[in-house]
């Protein structure tokens, strides 16, 4: 069952930052005012596996907005939130990989109430239950 989740900015980002961390760390580079993502290797892979599409889809969402938009507007949300339809396996894998970033490192409380806010909304989709945390 594919549903559409609304996501903020900052849970669009940490949902980006979960899977990256928890799939291919490599691809998180360090810059002067903060980091990037780099999808060049997951962009040219001829075999994409599950989580290199979720983070391709996730990026093409984070670049064009409006594209994933379920009005399909021109323009982004006025807030910043952005909508991204996710099967059960996805949904699964968004809410794992929080919980193992919440592991990871010591963040702060705003972070995790956000991280773990986020992973309550994912479990709760229908046939989304989080296998681990």
């Amino acid at each position: 069952m594919i549903v559409t989740m609304t996501f903020t900015g900052d849970e669009l980002i940490l949902a980006l930052i979960g899977l990256v961390r928890a799939t291919r760390p490599a691809m998180l580079r360090q810059e002067a005012d903060g980091f990037s993502v780099d999808f060049q290797a997951i962009a040219s892979s001829t075999t994409p596996g599950p989580a290199d599409r979720l983070l391709l889809k996730i990026g093409a969402l984070m670049n064009n907005p409006a594209e994933a938009t379920p009005e399909k507007s021109n323009e982004p949300p006025v807030d910043g939130s952005r909508s991204l339809a996710l099967d059960a396996a996805e949904a699964r894998q968004i809410a794992d990989a929080l919980a193992k970033l919440e592991r990871l490192q010591a963040w702060p409380r705003d972070v995790m109430e956000m991280s773990r806010a986020l992973r309550a909304r994912l479990a709760s989709e229908p046939g989304a239950g989080s296998g681990g945390d």
